[in-house]
């Protein structure tokens, strides 16, 4: 006969809705180089439930490679070495296929112009904490821009 104490861990837990939802959820890979930035999009999608993974640029993100596929990346368009596109593109070299929203703080028109051909969501900074859930959650649910691999 299991002991009281492990029925009430066993019924806690079972009623967490993290405990709940742990075994479908899928990651969030986080790609900026403001550690401000990852901290601050950790916390918010940490409390929103989802398993976040934060690198600081698009090498520390590709050399970890493999891990479970992300539900989704979101990527600064202004990175270290490569840009967000570029990271895009060999991610999907790579078939890394989860939908990316990519952010900016400077989105001029020839961005833009890039992250539309590629099927990419933009979203400007400072960002937006309803949107960027909204997308998030919109990737996550499979209702996103399919992205050309063209891009």
């Amino acid at each position: 006969m299991a002991s009281l104490h492990a029925i009430l861990l066993d019924f806690a837990g079972s009623r967490r809705p993290e405990a709940m939802a742990s075994q479908d959820r899928k990651p969030v890979f986080v790609v900026d180089d403001d550690p401000g930035a990852l901290n601050s999009l950790r916390f918010l999608l940490e409390s929103e439930g989802y398993d976040v993974f934060t690198f600081r640029d698009g090498e520390e993100l590709l050399s970890s490679l493999p891990r479970p596929e992300p539900t989704c990346l979101i990527i600064d368009f202004k990175l270290p070495a490569m840009d967000g596109m570029d990271l895009f593109r060999r991610l999907r070299e790579r078939n890394v296929l989860a939908p990316v929203i990519l952010v900016t703080g400077h989105p001029d028109p020839a961005i833009r112009r890039r992250a539309d051909k590629a099927g990419l969501d933009l979203i400007e900074k400072p960002l937006s904490q309803d949107v960027l859930l909204s997308a998030v959650e919109a990737a996550r649910a499979g209702r996103f821009r399919r992205p050309e691999l063209s891009a």
